[in-house]
């Protein structure tokens, strides 16, 4: 809907955000959606400033409906890497789920993102931390941040709202990508995958004053930078 008002207000469309959502709701073009009701968390997340300040990071399973090729049982995954300021984002398709997939990853995030990072923030799953139940030692992913002098905040056990920014793109992603499309094969998956990834952070964000991510990390480093 962002996209839409930005598109309109390009070409010179002069009522407002919601004005806009009014009228299409009153042409019946977009159903409503019933939502389950659940207890408010308190949790409140703190705002970052700048980019890099904190970046979600999570791995989420690939569905199989949109997989039309012989896979031999195996799955597929998507890294993502999300920044909270501009909410810019890089991602990575992969066949295995461990911290070698994920150190990997991060050894390309920061050039991918394009600023360098100061913290990043995941869920406790074995791709990233090891149970402190059971062992102190820390994993390739955690000693790969370490090396890159990058802080790691792990969140609450059982608290996937306070990942909530990375979590919402993963729902988008399931709307928007894995569910109106069939691959024939791991290629075109992926090629589909990369020139989606790439369109995601030229999309206008209501949250981003009707900005893209991109726009909104050139801007801050245009001002910074005069």
């Amino acid at each position: 809907m962002a996209q839409l008002y930005r598109k309109l207000k390009d070409a010179g469309y002069t009522r407002s955000y919601g004005s806009m959502c009014r009228q299409i709701r009153k042409m019946k073009l977009k159903k409503k959606k019933k939502h389950k009701t659940y207890p408010k968390s308190k949790y409140k997340k703190p705002t970052a400033s700048y980019p890099g300040q904190r970046v979600q990071i999570d791995v989420k399973y690939v569905p199989n409906e949109c997989i039309g090729f012989a896979s031999h049982h195996s799955r597929y995954y998507q890294i993502t890497a999300i920044d909270e300021y501009s909410r810019k984002r890089y991602l990575e398709l992969v066949k295995e789920n461990s911290t070698y997939t994920t150190s990997e990853f991060l050894k390309r995030l920061e050039e991918k993102l394009g600023f360098k990072i100061d913290l990043v923030q995941t869920d406790n799953g074995f791709e990233f931390v090891n149970d402190l139940d059971v062992t102190n030692k820390k994993t390739r992913f955690e000693k790969q941040l370490e090396k890159m002098q990058i802080k790691h905040k792990r969140i609450r056990p059982y608290s996937p709202w306070q990942n909530g920014i990375v979590e919402r793109s993963h729902r988008i992603d399931n709307e928007l990508f894995y569910t109106k499309r069939r691959f024939s094969s791991f290629a075109q998956m992926k090629k589909a995958f990369k020139r989606y990834s790439r369109r995601y952070n030229n999309i206008s964000r209501k949250i981003l004053g009707f900005k893209t991510p991109n726009e909104v990390v050139s801007e801050y480093f245009s001002k910074n930078a005069a």
